[in-house]
């Protein structure tokens, strides 16, 4: 019955001080809960967790404490779900017939259709066996180490592969897990010396305090390393096949999504969790989009796309993107996916209009193009096992015409093909007004679609806008995606823009489409035959623009900050273009060289100390950086050291004083050596009460260490102190005697 009667007792101030803190790190356990499950009315769980703490923690009979437990469970779940009188019959019929139906469901195996009730059932009947454990190990075993480093390897583990954010979550649980150690020391203390006086516990908070507040400085200001390991989901997902986060359901909310190329763009918005995995290779001359396929059906929320138009098979036809106008090259391109192309209607992707796919290792396959979508398909036939998944795709490549794009005129849509109008300018009817009203405002001075185009490009690019992947808003049920995101947030990543920019081309009637797929990826080297290596991966997953112009065909255009879509003009156009600033340029530059040569002498003269000066400032910058890492080396090193002597402090001061006294050969070193014993029995917890003799004292230190040198060590101190006596040589034993006290003590502790 121990464990029982340990329960009749109240908490000392140190147990209730370190059972709160265990609530706390409970806390930790289920705030991630809302942002990795479907469980809602956190604030809810988290009191009903604080009402089990408290039940524990009252001293009663083990029977009344299981009877408040299965009152505060019963009630709980009728406030959520149970609907009729509290514990009417009728109630309790219906409590046990679904908690014996879920039950025999869960010991089954149908974990994933157990009913929310019966989930919040086990989650609080966990808060009680949790709230019973954490007084367990505060109360009784006094142990707490690996609940801390428990609770630290979960909120690790959440961060890593969700996406909840535990930075701030880590550093509370190693703060709160400093003070609940120091507690559990401080218990362990007590218990060894129940003399400790005041003076004891108040040196041990300081000590501690500072060690914490040190330690938490420390790590604050410490330069932070960069992550040194690789991102471990991407090869648990490849090897396992089993998406750690998976985003494929449209967002219902302000979810986070992972990052990566997806067939459903029903429900834009919410932020993304970067994903480094690798998607494909690539061997190519050019460095530009690897385009997968255009939608155009805009819903004010995402993008759909009617499955019309035909698939032609690439014996039959191929992609047409550009029209007569635009010149192209016919360029290859050798592609290795990262995992065998299985599927069907896996999809290809190049850098241009796709003309032919061939699988460098065979197999029985067909690739299939859409017209419609520019999308290219490769369906492997039944019976192929070769599971193809590196293809060389011959694409091409265009050069577009600006002048010729400059030539249509904005505003007239008949010169659009009929297909092409009924398609890339539908707009859903509910789209605000002042979303055209600023298009139209956006291109007031341009008369040209190129000119129109290039101007609401400028636009979103310009400093109205911010570029950013997290804390993205969902635009609600009966709010735009696009008015939403131009007229209040104004933050966003590709889609919010590329979006935008195709919305507000469809209002000024100019026939526009979605593009998705992915930046070129990461160059590496370049070949001797002008072939350059890419490795693309799901951070590359990117979505723009295209527009259509008569006779030149679909054109890219690239709304969001940061990005650059390198694909190529006319270079005679494009002088022309540029060469017309630069005239205007230089013929305001020659007007006024000749009045301002002497100042812009002085300017470069400015700017040549200036850059001086900024050299000097990075030069000082880095000489101010290496004392810096010395000095946090040397704090780092100064404060192991300090841990280290405090740990070992009982064995420093037994050497030193073994060192300072060994060899006593006069009564005033053996003075100077007992004073020195008793403050060090007063440190390890046994100080001389006010009312005892030294005599008294001498007896209580033999009982505790069974033998007889403290007193015979305090009879020849009372001689010599009080009869003021310097004998010829000390007794031959007492060194002994000392040295065997100071051995006891150091044990005994």
């Amino acid at each position: 019955m121990p464990l029982i009667a340990r329960f009749s007792s109240f908490l000392k101030p140190q147990e209730g001080i370190a059972y709160v803190l265990v609530y706390f790190i409970v806390a930790e356990w289920l705030y991630p809960l809302p942002q990795i499950s479907d469980t809602g009315f956190l604030p809810f769980f988290l009191i009903i967790a604080a009402v089990f703490f408290v039940i524990t923690a009252i001293p009663m009979h083990w029977l009344l404490r299981l009877g408040f437990y299965t009152l505060v469970i019963t009630y709980s779940l009728h406030v959520l779900f149970m609907p009729g009188t509290y514990m009417s019959i009728d109630w309790w019929s219906l409590f046990i017939a679904e908690i014996w139906q879920q039950s025999t469901l869960l010991f089954s195996g149908g974990l994933l259709q157990l009913s929310d009730m019966y989930r919040s059932f086990l989650l609080i009947l966990l808060l009680a066996i949790v709230s019973y454990l954490a007084y367990y190990w505060v109360a009784i075993v006094h142990r707490i180490f690996f609940f801390v480093i428990a609770s630290v390897v979960y909120i690790g583990i959440l961060d890593t592969f969700t996406a909840y954010d535990g930075s701030w979550a880590i550093v509370r649980l190693v703060t709160i897990g400093f003070v609940l150690f120091a507690c559990m020391r401080l218990l362990s203390l007590q218990l060894r010396y129940s003399n400790l006086g005041h003076g004891h516990l108040f040196r041990y908070l300081t000590i501690t305090s500072a060690v914490i507040l040190l330690s938490i400085l420390i790590g604050w200001q410490a330069p932070k390393y960069a992550q040194q390991w690789p991102d471990p989901t991407p090869y648990i997902e490849r090897t396992t096949g089993v998406d750690v986060i998976s985003w494929d359901s449209p967002s219902s909310g302000d979810e986070t999504r992972k990052i990566g190329y997806d067939d459903n763009d029903e429900q834009l918005g919410g932020g993304f969790v970067m994903d480094d995995m690798e998607v494909f290779t690539a061997r190519a001359e050019t460095s530009t989009y690897w385009r997968g396929e255009s939608k155009h059906e805009y819903t004010g929320h995402g993008w759909g796309s009617e499955e019309d138009g035909e698939l032609t098979e690439q014996s039959e036809g191929q992609l047409d993107l550009y029209e007569e106008a635009t010149e192209t090259e016919a360029l290859e391109a050798d592609i290795t996916y990262n995992d065998s192309r299985t599927g069907e209607g896996d999809l290809l992707f190049s850098q241009g209009a796709l003309q032919e796919a061939n699988a460098e290792m065979g197999g029985d396959y067909s690739v299939y193009f859409n017209d419609e979508s520019g999308r290219s398909e490769v369906w492997h036939n039944e019976g192929d096992t070769s599971n193809a998944g590196a293809f060389t795709l011959t694409y091409e490549y265009p050069e577009f015409p600006v002048e010729q794009m400059r030539d249509v005129d904005a505003g007239n849509a008949q010169q659009d093909p009929q297909e092409v109008a009924d398609k890339h300018l539908q707009l859903p009817e509910e789209l605000p007004d002042r979303v055209g009203e600023l298009a139209e405002e956006l291109v007031q001075d341009e008369t040209n679609r190129y000119d129109q185009a290039r101007a609401i490009e400028s636009y979103l690019t310009g400093p109205a806008f911010d570029y950013e992947t997290t804390d993205i808003p969902v635009p609600a049920e009966d709010q735009d995606y696009v008015d939403q995101f131009l007229f209040e947030t104004q933050i966003g990543y590709c889609d919010n823009f590329s979006t935008a920019m195709v919305v507000m081309l469809r209002t000024l009637d100019i026939p526009a489409r979605w593009v998705k797929g992915f930046t070129a990826g990461e160059e590496g080297s370049t070949g001797d035959d002008g072939y350059s290596e890419f490795e693309v991966t799901n951070e590359n997953a990117h979505s723009w623009v295209e527009v259509y112009f008569p006779d030149v065909g679909w054109v890219p255009f690239e709304p969001t900050p940061g990005f650059s879509n390198s694909v190529e003009f006319a270079s005679a156009d494009v002088d022309r273009d540029e060469n017309d600033e630069e005239m205007m340029f230089e013929q305001e530059v020659e007007q006024e060289v000749e009045q301002d040569a002497e100042e812009e002498g002085s300017v470069a003269e400015e700017e040549e100390n200036g850059q001086e000066e900024t050299d000097t400032e990075e030069q000082e910058e880095e000489q101010i950086a290496f004392p810096f890492w010395l000095l946090a080396g040397m704090g780092a090193v100064l404060l192991f050291a300090g841990i280290v002597a405090f740990k070992f402090r009982g064995k420093i001061i037994q050497t030193w004083l073994r060192r300072r006294y060994s060899g006593m050969d006069s009564g005033s070193i053996f003075i100077r050596a007992y004073e020195s014993l008793l403050r060090y029995l007063d440190w390890a917890g046994m100080k001389r009460a006010t009312h005892e003799t030294p005599s008294e004292f001498a007896v209580r230190v033999d009982v505790r260490f069974d033998s007889e040198d403290m007193r015979a060590l305090t009879m020849l101190y009372e001689d010599l102190y009080y009869g003021n006596k310097e004998p010829d040589h000390l007794p031959a034993d007492i060194e002994q005697r000392w040295m065997q006290l100071l051995d006891n003590i150091a044990k005994g502790r």
